[in-house]
């Protein structure tokens, strides 16, 4: 017998009819398909924990509440239009089809006053992003810059939250901060941002526009179970 028989495998030296009948064959497919089940399930999972990720808007801390991946429904996340930051009242894109952007049916957008009406009372979860970018070769001029969240109720305004950035020459090129807090929301009471800053408007600093997410503010309503009453 040569070394060429010697290493033949055995299922080849069965009869034809035999081979077709032998069940190894048919426990490698199963193997195979189990084997494809499992990747197919690990992959779905990987996918579903990093659009959990993905869908948490911009700069928001991994320990923000849970109801904030329901902000499609209950929320609304703006971005801003401008890169100025000299004194003023911000404007926002509010269109739903922007990426970033999110709008639900629990809110007005008031574009010429610049104003967000609030259709469902609640507590609400509202949060901030400032970012500014050094435009020049070297950003020397100390600076304080105040994003400003106001609440209008009936003829009353109060500042509910400040995000605010020290600018100065030991600053980096780039600098954001992130900030949310807590509030009760009635229906038509009304949120708008001012923007505060001691510089000019041709100053060295602006908004961050490479990335125009990077600028944003949003709320959304927490569910009944956390919300106070609420005249």
């Amino acid at each position: 017998m040569t070394a060429s028989q010697l290493s033949q495998d055995p299922e080849s030296l069965l009869p034809a009819a035999a081979r077709r009948r032998c069940p190894c064959r048919g426990l490698d497919w199963c193997l195979l398909l189990g084997l494809c089940a499992l990747g197919a399930a690990i992959l779905g999972l990987a996918l579903c924990s990093a659009w959990g990720v993905l869908a948490r808007p911009l700069g928001t801390p991994e320990t923000a509440p849970a109801g904030l991946s329901r902000a499609e429904d209950v929320g609304a996340q703006m971005l801003a239009t401008n890169s100025l930051t000299n004194d003023r009242q911000m404007k926002w894109d509010y269109h739903p089809d922007v990426d970033g952007v999110i709008f639900s049916s629990n809110f007005n957008y008031h574009k010429d006053y610049d104003e967000l009406e609030v259709k469902v009372g609640g507590l609400y979860f509202i949060y901030a992003q400032l970012a500014v970018t050094c435009t020049v070769r070297n950003c020397t001029k100390e600076r304080t810059i105040n994003l400003v969240i106001n609440q209008k109720s009936g003829n009353t305004e109060i500042p509910v939250l400040t995000v605010s950035l020290h600018l100065s020459s030991k600053s980096e090129d780039s600098m954001s901060k992130f900030s949310a807090v807590l509030r009760p929301l009635k229906k038509g009471d009304f949120l708008f941002v001012k923007l505060k800053s001691n510089g000019k408007d041709d100053d060295d600093w602006h908004l961050e526009q490479t990335n125009k997410k990077d600028n944003f503010f949003g709320l959304f309503r927490l569910p009944r179970s956390a919300e106070p009453t609420v005249q």
